[in-house]
Order: structure tokens, then sequence, then C-alpha cells
């Protein structure tokens, strides 16, 4: 945990230490801070309890979980990295909190609708609460994925489709997505290139009719932000 905590402060993190489950207590109850990290010294059971408490006293604060298991049956976790990658798989866990967290603020008014963000590898940044129901992920589940995993069809869909859509500024049409159980949902979708960079979609799912096939997405031409 030390270890830990030297490479958070290397890259310019204050931290505070907690090395028993009543330590973290009482600093949930006496301390603010931005983000927790819960590591392996804690069993999956006070994991997943603590990650609870955090979100029920304050749903701004970022949970960073450093465990393998760490994207399993843990909703309230925001990113999941195996610690054993090492210092710099870390620091990026931690940078995609907060990404995350910007995202959440910035984005708030969206959570009931059904809206995703990517950065420009095609790496989910941000799902909205009705985003992850929609497809049956946890949050941290999600933020783990990319377009390709999450589109019917994978990279032989999705890769042209995303060059168009960067190349144009925006994009709509109909896309076939795939449930986390393997069930095929069909939505329209409506996308623009953020200022900052990063990507955004609407998507608005169709009146569920049945089990849909995998078929090519369709798309409008966008105009050029």
């Amino acid at each position: 945990m030390i270890s830990q905590g030297a490479i958070f402060n290397s890259a310019g993190y204050p931290v505070i230490f907690a090395s028993s489950l009543g330590e973290i207590q009482h600093h949930l109850e006496r301390s603010g801070f931005d983000i927790a990290v819960l590591n392996h010294t804690l069993s999956f059971a006070d994991r997943k309890k603590l990650a609870q408490q955090i979100k029920e006293t304050d749903g701004d604060t970022g949970v960073l979980v450093l465990h393998a298991s760490g994207a399993l049956k843990n909703p309230n976790a925001d990113i999941a990295v195996d610690s054993r990658l090492g210092p710099q798989a870390i620091l990026l866990g931690l940078k995609r909190v907060e990404t995350m967290q910007a995202m959440r603020k910035s984005q708030a008014h969206l959570d009931q609708q059904f809206v995703v963000i990517v950065d420009k590898d095609r790496n989910y940044i941000y799902a909205s609460d009705a985003a992850c129901e929609l497809l049956g992920y946890d949050r941290v589940q999600f933020l783990e994925l990319r377009i390709d995993d999450v589109v019917a069809g994978a990279t032989t869909v999705t890769e042209p489709l995303f060059q168009q859509f960067v190349n144009d500024g925006t994009q709509r049409g109909v896309i076939v997505l795939r449930h986390r159980s393997g069930r095929l949902v069909q939505v329209r979708y409506s996308a623009e290139v953020r200022p900052d960079g990063s990507l955004l979609a609407h998507w608005q799912p169709f009146a569920e009719t049945g089990v849909l096939t995998d078929k090519p997405a369709e798309c409008s031409q966008g105009i050029k932000s």
C-alpha cells in the first residue's frame, strides 16, 4: 500500500493512508477526498461494501479498485485496474477516474438518457446510467470496453464508420448493439465530435420486437464541425 501511495505522490497527488477497515471508516466519516483507492489488502466483500458507502455519502467521489477482480459485481466502482500491471497502468486508471468525474459533471443532466462518450481510440470514457442498463453492464465493466466490443459486427463495421464520423464531425443512423447477454439491441443514434476532442453519441432504442440478426450499420452524411 505504501508503494502505491508513493506512485500517486510522485505524480503530484496528495494521499491519505488507511491500513485497516477501521481507519478507512474513520476517514470516510471525517475526511473529504476526491477519489478513493481500494486495493488488494481489502476483501472482495469489503471493497464492494466500501464502494457503496462512498457513493452513498458523496456520489461525486471517484472509486478506483486496484484488483484483478475489481470489475466483478461491484456496480459502485468507477474504474478497475490490476495493480500487477505496474505504476503506469495504475496512474492511467486514476486519470480515467478523473476524466469520468469531469464527464459525469458536465453530462449530469443527461444521465437518464442513453449517452456514451469515447476517445479517439474508440475506448468508452463515459456511459450514462441508462446506457449501462440498456446493455446490461455495471459502469466499471462498460468503461473497460471499446466501440468494437459493443457494436454487432465488431471492427469490420466500427472502424470505417468511426473514421467517417471523425472526418465529418457529426453522424446519424441506425446501428445494432450487443447486450452483455448476447442479445442484439437496435438503436437510432446521433453523434458529434465535441470541441474538447471527445466523441459523444445519443442512442434511442427501438421498441423490442424479438431477436435481431447482425446487419451492417446505416448512417447519414455528417456535417463537418
